[in-house]
């Protein structure tokens, strides 16, 4: 088990991270990616999320946008689909966008697209008035199986953890939670426990750092955290991932990604404190391109937006001071929480 960090409330001498090289990374993010990202193109709304978040964190937003917020929030709401069908949201992109008046077959909403581009309208200032709430809110209902699991999209025949959790983020953001049956929900997370009190994806499945946070971060926004016991077995499982950095399963190599999926699930059991942020930092600096910005999976590969932010998020999550506080189950930064909850949930309750 890693030797504890001193202190999680101070910077240690580990932070020399390239965070003006960052927000060029994520700033060019917004506007081109190389050949090898074409088959993100499905998917651009989570580009701009981690983009936005990433620019968000280093405090760097709206300054460092390529162009005029209001550009990419008209762009995000195009992607918002409201049809007669059960379930509504947001496109991940234009690409099946065959018709403005009639949408194609596989012209449809992705649970996780629809989280993403909520997420990037609240950082980009947005009120969220043009977002239909409610129709959005009760979609949920009908991407729930029986057994509490969500499906990605109507089509989609996937449903894991991945899933519950983009559904409680946007129960959450709406302040609308009628569209999930919440015992379900906890019922489907606590049956994802496998025998080393960590959670794989489904049922059965094994235990994997990512689905981990995923079940933690939906307990707490359900407010279950409380129904799940032998939490001090998950700590130890948890605290066993970090060697340097932190890997998702045994035998794995150290990944920069898990530095977040790990460290927020410590976060939210109160835990963080036991992470070796010393060891964490300098495994983060082997993934820190110096000439391009960002970061990467592994050190000496090639920086990407997903691991890029994760990896911000990770420092932020442990109190680097050149960052903004990051809320550890909602992944986007606390001030930009209390905007929706002080400012848009009490318009909506109003």
């Amino acid at each position: 088990m890693p030797g504890a960090s001193t202190s999680t409330n101070t910077r240690n001498s580990n932070d020399d991270f390239k965070f003006s090289l960052h927000s060029k990374y994520f700033a060019r993010c917004l506007t081109v990616l190389p050949s090898q990202t074409s088959s993100l193109d499905n998917s651009r709304v989570t580009i701009a999320f981690y983009s936005l978040s990433g620019l968000d964190l280093l405090q760097y937003l709206p300054i460092a946008l390529p162009y005029n917020a209001s550009e990419l929030i008209s762009w995000i709401y195009s992607l918002q689909l409201i049809t007669d069908a059960d379930v509504c949201g947001f496109r991940g992109s234009s690409c099946m966008i065959t018709s403005r008046t009639t949408p194609n077959a596989y012209d449809h909403v992705h649970i996780t697209m629809t989280m993403a581009a909520l997420i990037s309208l609240l950082l980009l200032g947005d009120d969220l008035e043009k977002v239909q709430r409610s129709r959005i809110a009760s979609s949920l209902t009908h991407l729930q199986l029986p057994t509490g699991a969500f499906l990605a999209t109507q089509l989609s025949t996937e449903n894991d953890l991945r899933f519950v959790y983009c559904a409680c983020v946007i129960a959450y953001v709406l302040n609308d939670w009628s569209g999930i049956d919440r015992d379900l929900c906890t019922n489907f997370i606590l049956q994802c426990r496998t025998y080393e009190y960590a959670f794989g994806q489904v049922p059965d499945a094994e235990a994997h750092g990512g689905s981990t946070f995923c079940a933690i971060a939906a307990l707490s926004l359900l407010n279950r955290l409380n129904d799940l016991d032998h939490q001090d077995e998950l700590v130890r499982w948890c605290l066993q991932r970090q060697t340097e950095g932190f890997n998702g399963r045994p035998n794995k190599p150290d990944d920069s990604c898990y530095s977040w999926w790990i460290g927020a699930t410590l976060k939210l059991l109160g835990k963080e404190s036991l992470i070796n942020i010393d060891q964490n930092q300098t495994f983060l600096h082997a993934t820190e391109s110096k000439i391009t910005g960002g970061f990467s999976k592994l050190p000496d590969s090639s920086a990407d937006p997903l691991h890029s932010y994760l990896s911000l998020a990770s420092l932020s999550l442990m109190n680097h001071d050149k960052l903004k506080s990051i809320h550890p189950a909602l992944l986007f930064s606390v001030d930009v929480v209390e905007r929706l909850e002080k400012d848009l949930h009490l318009k909506w309750n109003s």
